[in-house]
């Protein structure tokens, strides 16, 4: 094996672990018991919550910071993984991923509007959903196949169209992408 192809395989490695590390940091963070009393009522299990003024918060009542490290305290938290999809809120947008991509590829929410988003994997690969745009980068799920969780967060405040995509290596390229339309 020459050196190109050796480098290439290690730096292919290095994606996939870190992408492995943060489907795992999500897990565990979904699991933690919340250290305060709550504001307000998760959507779903695991979930930030949405207070009486309809911003999504922590624990601790803190607004949620869309730009934090996925996973920390300051981030919208996904829910533990559901089981019975009656469970998913009637209000949550629906999304499934598969190898063929997002389903729907796209969704438009409000400005500023506390948004909750259910993502399942419907098939046998491992996916993480994330933004692209970094003032999106803690938004993000970690799905084991089959499986479905959920994500409340506050819109961008600005409009405009903000891409969403699978965030392990490769599935980008094979489709895994879509838009929110913030209007």
């Amino acid at each position: 094996m020459n050196k190109k192809a050796l480098y290439g395989w290690i730096i292919a490695g290095v994606i996939v672990a870190v992408a492995i590390g943060v489907y795992i940091a999500l897990d565990q963070q979904s699991t933690q018991e919340p250290s305060g009393e709550p504001q307000g009522t998760p959507v779903a299990t695991g979930t930030s919550i949405i207070n009486e003024e309809g911003r999504v918060v922590n624990n601790e009542g803190i607004e949620v910071r869309n730009d934090a490290q996925p996973a920390s305290p300051e981030a919208p938290q996904q829910s533990d993984p559901i089981e019975d999809e009656a469970a998913v809120p009637a209000t949550a947008i629906k999304l499934t991923v598969s190898a063929q991509g997002f389903s729907p590829s796209s969704f438009e929410v409000d400005a500023g509007e506390a948004v909750t988003l259910s993502v399942t994997s419907v098939d046998e690969f491992t996916h993480v959903f994330a933004f692209k745009d970094t003032s999106l980068s803690a938004v993000a799920v970690g799905l084991a196949p089959g499986e479905t969780r959920a994500i409340t967060f506050n819109a961008p405040d600005q409009e405009g169209e903000y891409t969403f995509f699978c965030n392990v290596p490769g599935h980008e390229g094979r489709g895994e992408v879509g838009t929110m339309i913030v209007n």
